[in-house]
């Protein structure tokens, strides 16, 4: 049964999630748990011939198009709004450590960093000064590295905190923002920051669409 977070459906994107946890005096059975339990609806990665998916999950401007594969993420059953869908699961990096993987990952044409820091929405932890880190689901990553840009998304993220009350120790878990039907593609905002100059042209072909990832 899929686990529903009502505060993910006011919520705006971006702010702290905070879990029960083993300090606790409940049990798993708690409706505060949802990350933590893991994913609960069925979802499907999808082949299609029909259009070019950029699928990646990086928010410093370092892309895989599979353009071969062209795979897409969906739902393989109805997902209510507020229902937590997958958490975005890595290896935690500093940022030097990600800028030198960003450039070996250049070279090679794909990855899958995510910058923690362009999601947050809560003014108080970007602390002028304060470390930056990043998620690379290269090579330990799970399923959600298939889900793709939007600028209509029906996922949101927030940063979940279970066992450590410490940001860098977050999780990103992933909520349904709308309801969502069978075979739907799930999608969420990447966040480029658009930069001047043309940029690389968006795809994904939504009514809001900016026009281009960055």
């Amino acid at each position: 049964m899929a686990t529903k977070l009502n505060l993910c459906e006011t919520a705006e994107e971006g702010y702290l999630v905070y879990e029960c946890n083993r300090k606790c005096s409940c049990n798993i059975a708690c409706p505060n748990r949802v990350l933590q339990k893991g994913v609960r609806v069925k979802l499907e990665v999808f082949k299609t011939g029909n259009k070019v998916i950029i699928s990646t999950f990086c928010c410093i401007l370092e892309w895989c198009p599979l353009t071969l594969l062209m795979l897409i993420f969906r739902a393989g059953e109805p997902i209510l709004s507020g229902t937590f869908v997958s958490e975005y699961f890595g290896e935690i990096l500093g940022e030097q450590e990600a800028n030198k993987r960003l450039t070996r990952y250049g070279r090679d044409g794909c990855n899958y960093m995510f910058n923690v820091g362009s999601q947050i929405n809560d003014m108080s932890l970007l602390i002028e000064g304060q470390a930056r880190y990043f998620i690379d689901a290269s090579k330990y990553g799970n399923i959600s590295r298939f889900i793709n840009h939007s600028c209509s998304p029906n996922l949101v993220n927030h940063q979940v905190l279970v066992d450590s009350m410490d940001c860098h120790r977050a999780h990103i878990g992933l909520y349904a923002s709308q309801d969502i039907s069978v075979g739907e593609e799930l999608t969420f905002d990447y966040r480029y920051e658009l930069l001047p100059g043309q940029g690389y042209p968006c795809q994904y072909g939504a009514s809001t669409c900016r026009g281009r990832l960055y």
